[in-house]
């Protein structure tokens, strides 16, 4: 068997918002995020559609060193029992409380490449 690389993107934009997406197979039936990288070049893969919106874990702040500004890092739990993991956007420099709902971002990595990130969802504190 052959492996082959998925070359999908693990995210993207819709009207309804940002999406994460999973993937799973019949060797993997467990959703997965982020998805699987590579798979067996006969074997289906299943993307499914997670977010835009989500529900807070854990966060931490990552204080890289006096050259860097800090920046945080959270663990996002979706529906249909899927954990994510990424930046969280702080709001005034103020993290959203643990269990508190966030939505998947567009973000712009330092190099400009595209990705996504967590922010608190509107009106959440």
């Amino acid at each position: 068997m052959k492996l082959k690389r998925r070359a999908n993107a693990h995210f993207r934009q819709t009207d309804a918002g940002m999406l994460l997406i999973a993937t799973r197979t019949a060797r993997h039936p467990q959703l997965q995020f982020p998805p699987l990288e590579f798979v067996h070049d006969d074997e289906p893969v299943e993307e499914v559609a997670i977010g835009p919106q989500g529900t807070l874990y854990t966060y931490t702040i990552v204080h890289p060193g006096k050259n860097s500004e800090p920046y945080a890092l959270a663990m996002v739990d979706f529906e249909p029992n899927v954990r994510a993991f990424g930046r969280l956007v702080l709001d005034g420099g103020k993290a959203p409380k643990i269990g508190s709902a966030v939505r998947v971002v567009p973000y712009d990595m330092a190099d400009g490449s595209a990705d996504y990130a967590f922010a608190a969802a509107p009106g959440v504190q």
